[in-house]
């Protein structure tokens, strides 16, 4: 049955997790975070945008950011039901509508633009590759195991971090991460359909996104316009680490252009 993996419990366990939503101008940006992420890591750039006059909405991705049975239970096809339906409802209320998304939410990104062409799209630390080479086995593994503990886990200031990394950041997850090496194909085969203006932002110090994904993505979008960034300190996070106002900086010219 549905409900049967998803504990009677289940709540958001960081208060930062929730779904943010800031009314601004008529343009209005759809922000997608990441794989195991959460809105959290895309506040700060939502915040720069609507402080330049976008409307911003950064939904929650179904089973992040609350407990790993829950995050279990859902598949590729949720996330990117959840996406599409933030874009069309954006987009049934707003003169335009751009995405921007981080690692996951930048391969949801393409994805989205495939189907629905917006003006303009800013991809972060896009994961339409790993450098983990382990993915391309998670099809396979999958059916043997649901959970692989890390052996470097993560402390945090903020409890609810800990909490999150405690259920999400703590292992790996076989089943999930096949759907995301999912995505990763659907994406790729969907780049010429990509016509989009395209912002793409890659960082050398990235250990999960290699920066040839840059190049993988600009030789096969049928995009005009294509520009690239390439941080020089940032991990993978990029939208909430050291070079965070500079990827908004970015991001907030692209979309003024």
């Amino acid at each position: 049955m549905f409900f049967d993996n998803i504990p009677e419990n289940s709540h958001i366990l960081y208060e930062n997790s929730q779904p943010l939503f800031l009314e601004g101008g008529k343009t209005a940006v759809l922000i997608i975070h990441g794989y195991t992420g959460t809105p959290h890591e895309m506040y700060y750039l939502a915040h720069r945008l609507n402080e330049e006059g976008f409307t911003v909405y950064v939904p929650r991705l179904p089973g992040h950011g609350t407990n790993f049975e829950d995050f279990l239970s859902t598949s590729w096809k949720d996330w990117l039901r959840r996406v599409t339906d933030a874009y069309i409802e954006l987009n049934s209320k707003y003169e335009k509508v751009y995405i921007t998304g981080l690692s996951m939410g930048g391969v949801l990104t393409l994805i989205l633009a495939s189907k629905f062409n917006p003006e303009k799209i800013a991809l972060a630390a896009p994961a339409i590759e790993a450098s983990d080479w382990r993915l391309k086995f998670t099809p396979v593994l999958k059916f043997f195991t649901k959970k692989i503990k890390r052996k470097k886990v993560e402390h945090f200031e903020e409890e609810g971090l800990n909490k999150i990394a405690k259920e999400y950041w703590s292992y790996d997850c076989p089943p999930k991460a096949a759907d995301l090496y999912f995505l990763q194909k659907m994406a790729k085969r969907r780049l010429m359909s990509v016509k989009s203006d395209t912002l793409i932002i890659v960082s050398k110090k990235d250990k999960a996104v290699p920066m040839s994904v840059a190049s993988t993505i600009k030789n096969k979008i049928s995009s005009k316009v294509i520009e690239t960034v390439v941080l020089e300190e940032s991990p993978h996070v990029v939208t909430n680490d050291i070079e965070k106002e500079k990827v908004a900086d970015e991001i907030i010219k692209f979309f003024k252009k």
